[in-house]
Order: C-alpha cells, then structure tokens, then sequence
C-alpha cells in the first residue's frame, strides 16, 4: 500500500506509476480537494473533473482529511503504519510541521519508505522555495537552450520535468521497496526537481562543463548532428536524421545524389554541421518533388529514421496506438486518458480501478479497514 500526500502533477504521477505497477494508491486530500480537480485549459470544457487531475489519478483511492487537525493527523499516522511507502510533494518541513516527517513515520513503521519530492532539494538556499515546472525549466538551464536561435528562451512545451520527477521519484520507491526485500534499511528516498532538470541535461551539460562555451539555441536541429532536423516536403514537414556515416550514405543513394558523400562540404559529420544551411537547402530541394508520405514509406524501407510530425487530432484519432485508457468520471460518465507506459507480460491492467474517484470517497470503507470509525 502507498499512502500518496502529493498534489498537483509530478507527485501524482509518480503515485499513477506505482499503481500502474499493481500498487494500491490512497490518495489523501483535504476536504477541497487537490488544486488539479479543477485545473483546465480554456480549450476544455466544463466536466466533473478536470482532464489534469484525471490522468494521474484514475487508478488511486481518496481519503479526505484535515492534516492540521488531531484527528486527522491520528487517522494518517495509522494509514501509513500499513504502509509500504508514502510519498509527499510538499516543500521540505511541512510534513515534519504537521507530525508525518520521516522521523517519526519510520519510528512507529520501521520497513517503511519514506520518499519526498521538492523542489531544490532538502539542504541549501534554495531549500525553502517552491517551484512548478516553468520555474524549474527556467533555473535548470532547459529554457537557455529551447527555442530558435535569434529568438527567446522557450520552455518545452509541456510540463517535463514534472513528468520526469515523476518517474525519478517512482523508481526510487521500488528500488528502496527491492533493498527492504533483501534485506537493507530502505532509508529515506528524495527526489529534487532542480537535479532531474539537470540530468535531463547531462550530455551537453557534460559538453560544458568540459568546454566552458555555452551552447546555443538550435531549434530543431541537433547541435552535433547533421542532417537531423525538420524538414520541408510537397504537402508538409517531416523530421529526419541520418547523420551516422552508413545513414548518410544510403540517404545520398536514396535522393539520388551519390555525389554529396565525396562532396568536401558534407562528407563527415563535422562538416555537415559547419556547412549546415546548405545540407538543408540541398535536401530539401529534392523533398519538395514528392509529399510526405512517399519520403516516408522510402527512408522506413531502408532503415533510416524519420517521422511525420502529428497533431494530436492525429494521435488520438487512431486510439493512440493502444495508449488510450477508456475510463470513467466521478459519476461514471466516459472519459479517455493516456494509459501508463508499463508494459509487464503477464500483467493484466484491465484489473486496475479506472473512475476517477470522489473526494474523500473511501474515507470510511478505509478507515473502518482499519478499525477506525467513520471518519
């Protein structure tokens, strides 16, 4: 059993993953609820729950307490003395404020994980700050490096580094679970927001730190690849990257121009990266005689890898490739979410709860589980 106190998106998610694993996931919120219930675009309309809180929700259970009040707290200190693992998203301190810190969990649970997700990590000046996900694109260095060169930094444009805490965070509760089955002390488990958005970053990072040159916005292009970009043919846009010496070799033989692998412009990577602008105009010259899906269906032949660039009327509109969940509202009206990546042979993901579930709606059947009363 997870105890999940997280909000929001990365903590959530990270809760998803685990049920998505088989575990099961008692999500506590106070009696408003958590803020993502009621987070949408503008472009969505009005339902019973908001798609934000769906997706990462669907598969957990919902006890609603007021963790500032004793009795709350009592009925929380006994879930997670249940528990295999909890998890938390609040800014260091507060779970210790409010008598759930690790200390104390543990010392009444000595086999339980205690895993904490912040923002900036637990020690430092940037301790006592929060963060979302743009703030933390931004202080990581992801931002410097997103956009068009003679444009402005840009953030990804969906929440990343939240996704990816979130898996970070996940893979530390079943690596701490794997050690307490062999036999180790699982210890505590945190997880910085800041530290993922580094390590998403650790190749050119790792070019920096060996360089001391900052590198530039790139747009598209891969910085040390060429050709691996975006480009233009009859009726559209494709993405394509040939840049490994026997791609390229098969890409010149496919468009017809053997002469481009002795030209002294392209013949090595290095140079096809200096002589970028015209290795795009090159190509594209000869992607314009014939549309996108002709390209594609010769470069997939013959093993290079290239991609057409979908909408998400797209995506969805051939179900997703079997990533589509068919699930239900709290009031088990349809809806359709994205489905976890996890794939285990043998494992049947049918079996998972798929309704989003109601404010504090297993409160009672769980505290009674427990031999509490109604809470």
């Amino acid at each position: 059993m997870i105890v999940d106190f997280t909000r929001l998106i990365a903590g959530p998610c990270a809760g998803d993953l685990l049920a998505a694993m088989g575990a099961d996931v008692i999500k506590v919120e106070d009696a408003t609820g958590d803020p993502m219930r009621g987070a949408r675009s503008r472009r969505v309309a009005p339902s019973l729950t908001a798609p934000s809180f769906a997706a990462y929700n669907v598969h957990k259970r919902s006890v609603a307490l007021d963790l500032k009040d004793p009795e709350g707290r009592s009925a929380a200190l006994r879930l997670c003395d249940r528990a295999d693992a909890v998890i938390s998203s609040f800014r260091p301190g507060v779970m210790e404020r409010l008598g759930l810190g690790a200390r104390e969990l543990r010392a009444r649970n000595p086999r339980l994980v205690v895993a904490r997700l912040s923002a900036f990590g637990e020690s430092g000046p940037g301790r006592d700050r929060g963060g979302v996900d743009i703030v933390l694109q931004a202080e990581s260095g992801l931002m410097s490096v997103t956009g068009e060169p003679d444009g402005s930094p840009t953030k990804v444009g969906v929440p990343i580094i939240d996704a990816a805490s979130a898996y970070v965070l996940a893979l530390g509760v079943v690596g701490a679970l794997l050690g307490r089955e062999r036999g180790t002390d699982p210890g505590e488990v945190t997880v910085s927001m800041l530290d993922v958005g580094l390590h998403l970053q650790a190749q050119p990072l790792a070019e920096y730190l060996e360089s001391g040159v900052e590198p530039e916005r790139a747009g598209n292009r891969a910085p040390y690849a060429a050709p691996a970009d975006v480009f233009r043919a009859a009726d559209g846009s494709l993405v394509l990257s040939a840049h490994l010496p026997e791609h390229w070799a098969r890409l010149c033989d496919l468009l017809g121009r053997p002469q481009w692998r002795r030209d002294p412009r392209f013949v090595t990577v290095d140079a096809r990266v200096t002589h970028r602008e015209a290795l795009t105009a090159a190509i594209e010259e000869v992607l314009l005689e014939h549309p996108v899906e002709h390209w594609l269906g010769l470069f997939t032949a013959a093993g290079l890898t290239a991609g057409r660039i979908r909408t998400y009327a797209e995506v969805a509109g051939d179900g997703g490739r079997g990533a589509v969940l068919d699930a239900e509202d709290v009031d088990g009206s349809p809806i359709r979410l994205i489905r976890s990546p996890l794939r285990f042979s043998g494992w049947d993901d049918t079996t998972l709860t798929r309704r989003v579930p109601r404010i504090g709606e297993h409160t009672t059947a769980i505290l009674v589980a427990q031999g509490e009363e109604s809470a």
